[in-house]
């Protein structure tokens, strides 16, 4: 924990599958299933983890770039698009913010509302916030294990990034996002 520290200089050396997969584990990982609700790797207001994981592959063995959804419930990972172009998408709409070419993967983050507002009403909002930052908390803690770095990003155009996700920012938005990488 005394080391945690935001990283944006990543080698070009690849994340393997499993240390993608470990990642994955300690920020959405379920760790009991019931009907109507998950027991996760990470808290939720209510366990309602309104919360979904993407991911902008760009350096993993394995797996070609591209933008990929994580089930969490399976544990499995499909692809959206391989589009070459993605990654520059998604760094321009994050000001430009190089590193994120540069990691070797990005998380990101979507909040669905529902799950959390039908419970809470209005302060579900606060909740998806604080879900997002327990997330990223974990990678942050997580990433040392595999010798990797985190830099948490906060700073993005919301309607352009959810349009290029595909999403349309009520029903479900981009809430956070985490560049990751192999460290200098």
């Amino acid at each position: 924990i005394e080391e945690r520290r935001s990283v944006r200089d990543y080698t070009d050396t690849p994340l393997t599958l499993e240390e993608l997969s470990f990642l994955l584990w300690c920020t959405q990982g379920v760790c009991e299933l019931y009907p109507s609700v998950t027991l996760r790797t990470v808290p939720s207001a209510g366990a309602r983890h309104a919360l979904e994981t993407y991911l902008l592959v760009n350096n993993v063995r394995e797996l070609p770039p591209g933008l990929y959804y994580f089930k969490a419930t399976a544990h499995a990972l499909t692809e959206l698009t391989l589009e070459s172009t993605v990654a520059e998408a998604v760094a321009e709409s994050c000001l430009g913010q190089n590193f994120i070419r540069t990691a070797a993967v990005n998380f990101i983050w979507t909040a669905v509302p529902y799950r959390m507002c039908w419970r809470y009403g209005e302060r579900g909002y606060r909740y998806l916030h604080l879900d997002a930052g327990h997330a990223c908390q974990n990678l942050y803690l997580a990433a040392r294990a595999v010798t990797c770095g985190v830099c948490a990003i906060g700073a993005y155009h919301d309607a352009y990034l959810n349009e290029i996700m595909g999403l349309d920012g009520l029903k479900q938005f981009v809430i956070y996002l985490a560049a990751v990488g192999k460290v200098r």
